[in-house]
């Protein structure tokens, strides 16, 4: 019997693409996040900590949930949504303010610089703020926690298959060491009888003819 995939590859791709979609949406709402009214803005507290930590929630949010379209039963996996949940903060981050610059006007040559730019200040925040890594674990709590979730389900379903698979097996008949795979035949009862048993001269005798 060939053993069962792990999931592990396509649990994979589909972190892949829920990562650069968790970025994207990131990048999305930062990038026209000044266009929203001043209450708007305000409305959960400082927008420089509240929205951060509620887009990095939401991008960990997609990346676990694109762990239960796929029957995924490798323990790796919540490692790598790990990884795919500091991935989307950091490319939102970086590609958000890339997309700020290009509402504001700034020509498209300018871009890749400004990319480069972006990257060094968050490595700078990443280094001397807290509020960059409370924002990078709101996105890998949910991811990490809802990939366990389903990797350790997949795993309990599939160690109960196992288990009544070999609950419906039919048990070995047993059979003695020396016992022959096949019984010898039976001979025939009347060649014995007439081979081991004495003739009466009355029985066998012919009969008279007239």
């Amino acid at each position: 019997m060939s053993q069962r995939r792990s999931g592990l590859l396509s649990g994979l791709i589909a972190g892949f693409i829920a990562m650069l979609l968790g970025a994207a949406s990131y990048a999305a709402v930062e990038t026209f996040f000044y266009r929203l009214s001043y209450e708007a803005r305000w409305f959960g507290g400082d927008p420089a900590v509240v929205f951060p930590a509620a887009l990095s929630f939401l991008a960990g949010l997609i990346i676990g949930l694109a762990a239960w379209t796929v029957r995924a039963r490798n323990l790796f996996l919540p490692m790598a949504a790990l990884l795919y949940a500091v991935g989307a903060r950091t490319l939102g981050s970086v590609a958000g303010a890339v997309g700020l610059r290009w509402e504001q006007g700034f020509p498209a040559t300018a871009l890749q610089e400004e990319a480069s730019r972006a990257a060094l200040a968050l490595w700078s925040v990443a280094q001397t703020s807290w509020q960059f890594w409370a924002t990078v674990g709101a996105a890998a709590v949910p991811a990490f926690l809802l990939t366990l979730l389903r990797v350790l389900r997949m795993r309990r379903k599939a160690a109960a298959a196992e288990t009544r698979a070999e609950e419906d097996q039919p048990e070995p008949e047993y059979r003695d060491p020396f016992e022959p795979v096949q019984p010898p035949k039976p001979t025939s009862t009347a060649a014995a009888v007439s081979l081991f048993t004495p003739r009466d001269p009355d029985k066998d005798a012919p009969p008279a003819t007239r």
